[in-house]
């Protein structure tokens, strides 16, 4: 084999995977949107109504919501989250949110999903099993081994190019460390990097908390006070970056109250936020775009 025939070979295959990860990435950026559909369980003779909501995280994970209404007008709906591989998605669910029905004698099952994605010249399809590890949940209550869960099956649609799904902030519902993340502010700025300060907003009444920023910790455990926590953060470009503050204590005066400042272009904003031991305080920061 001569060199140029080698090259020719070489810039061939690498067309051609070039191609390939594009149509994976395309593939993929069609997980999110509102998903409609059924759900069944093999051991009984009904079915579910499913709706799905799904968002991107900025790594290869999506997070949202799915609420299951049953025939008789029992419902759930779950704060799940998964992570996806091309056509294949692993969604769970991890926390319920809200219900009707349960009993002594009627659990909803926390439930995995194994998803597969596949599209026709119309809708995109999401289509799989979904099983059980014996957690389960009824009247406020989580069980474990308690209730026979029997696995069972699902699909779901949605139409492509639709534009029915414009979420504000307030859905995007995120669960982190165990507490729900409340957005209570969002900033677009133009700078790529931002220094952030938190000073305590009030009367020094103990308040700690601990700082993280796209799930990684920046500081822990710091104690709010007059003197100013100062952070330095990169703004990722085409994407939602959280900040989110979580509570260790709500000190005297609860809840735990902090003021947050940043410069823009050279102008001073705040902005006061607050956490407890059932939420978390949450800042979405995106970089205008040029």
């Amino acid at each position: 084999m001569n060199d140029v025939t080698s090259y020719l070979m070489g810039f061939l295959l690498f067309i051609l995977l070039l191609l390939s990860g594009t149509a994976i990435q395309a593939q993929e950026n069609n997980y999110e949107g509102l998903w409609k559909g059924l759900m069944s369980q093999n051991d009984r003779a009904v079915l579910y109504d499913v709706v799905l909501k799904l968002f991107y995280e900025s790594d290869s994970t999506l997070f949202g919501t799915c609420k299951i209404v049953a025939r008789d007008g029992k419902y759930v709906e779950f704060y799940v989250e998964g992570q996806y591989q091309g056509s294949n998605l692993l969604l769970k669910d991890v926390m319920l949110l809200k219900e009707s029905g349960s009993n002594e004698k009627f659990h909803w099952c926390i439930k995995d999903y194994l998803m597969t994605l596949s599209g026709t010249e119309d809708k995109w399809s999401l289509e799989g099993d979904w099983k059980n590890d014996g957690k389960t949940f009824s009247k406020g209550k989580y069980f474990q081994d308690t209730y026979d869960c029997k696995p069972g099956k699902f699909s779901l649609s949605k139409v492509k190019g639709a534009t029915i799904f414009k979420p504000g902030i307030d859905e995007k519902v995120r669960y982190f460390q165990g507490r729900f993340v409340e957005v209570q502010q969002t900033l677009d700025v133009n700078a790529d990097q931002l220094e952030l300060n938190f000073i305590d907003n009030n009367q020094i009444d103990n308040d700690t908390i601990t700082v993280f920023y796209n799930k990684d910790m920046m500081v822990k455990q710091h104690r709010l006070s007059h003197d100013t926590l100062k952070l330095v953060i990169d703004i990722l470009p085409n994407t939602d970056n959280l900040l989110i503050i979580y509570a260790n204590n709500v000190g005297l005066m609860p809840p735990n109250t902090a003021e947050l400042i940043y410069y823009e272009e050279g102008v001073k904003k705040q902005l006061n936020i607050y956490a407890d031991h059932s939420k978390n305080a949450g800042v979405i920061i995106r970089r205008k775009e040029e």
